[in-house]
């Protein structure tokens, strides 16, 4: 009952400040180009799940030489919070589409380019994963995407879809996957309320892309998937 009253409180103080910090990057990016707003999103991001019940512990950020296609386990709703306390540089990412219909949400994703994901329209996803392509050659963003696709319901890394794979072969940009610990115990989809939790980031090893092809692309996929276990596992 006390957990269930104080997620009640976080909830709101977390979306207090929510409003402010969407109020914020949409503002600023009318006068300033939101480049320079990169650099502010780890400090807010982390106020932001604080205020959220949740203490982040990262272990590595990315690396600084190329570009990479981000790839993360999605255990809460709060995991692309969590992913851009690792993160460096410009990235966008590639987010299911009833995101971008959330007021302040969807237009904070707008300005940081983000792409929408129409799960149940397979034009549409192959759609999104060119435009993902487009970004990554053109502008050179780093792309966030969860290869799981929805959040896991039993805790469990689920199977991976094959939309990041393909975008991996097709523009030879590496996979570099990162572990989160404890969002599952943190705020699973089936459970309303919220557990302060500490929540472990752990950014692992770039998986070469083109050490394979579209022909062998599930040994990809499976190399990808066993990298994500052992850091789970660990």
């Amino acid at each position: 009952m006390i957990t269930r009253l104080f997620s009640i409180f976080l909830y709101i103080f977390g979306g207090i400040y929510f409003i402010f910090f969407g109020l914020y990057i949409i503002l600023s990016s009318l006068i300033m180009d939101h480049k320079y707003l990169y650099p502010t999103l780890p400090f807010l991001t982390r106020i932001q799940l604080l205020f959220l019940g949740a203490w982040v512990r990262t272990k590595n950020k990315i690396p600084t030489d190329q570009t990479y296609i981000i790839m993360l386990n999605h255990t809460s709703f709060a995991d692309v919070f969590f992913s851009v306390q690792a993160l460096n540089g410009k990235y966008t990412a590639l987010l299911a589409s009833f995101n971008f219909k959330i007021p302040i949400w969807g237009s904070m994703l707008r300005v940081f380019k983000a792409i929408p994901v129409y799960r149940k329209e397979k034009n549409k996803a192959h759609k999104a994963i060119k435009n993902a392509e487009i970004i990554i050659k053109e502008l050179g963003y780093h792309i966030v995407i969860f290869p799981e696709g929805t959040r896991t319901i039993n805790g469990k890394l689920q199977q991976f879809k094959k939309g990041g794979f393909h975008m991996a072969i097709n523009t030879g940009v590496p996979i570099l996957p990162i572990a989160v610990k404890g969002g599952f115990k943190y705020k699973p989809k089936t459970r309303w309320y919220i557990k302060p939790s500490i929540i472990d980031i752990e950014v692992g090893q770039p998986i070469d892309p083109n050490n394979y092809n579209i022909d062998n692309l599930d040994e990809l996929i499976n190399e990808t998937h066993l990298a994500f276990k052992k850091m789970l596992n660990d």
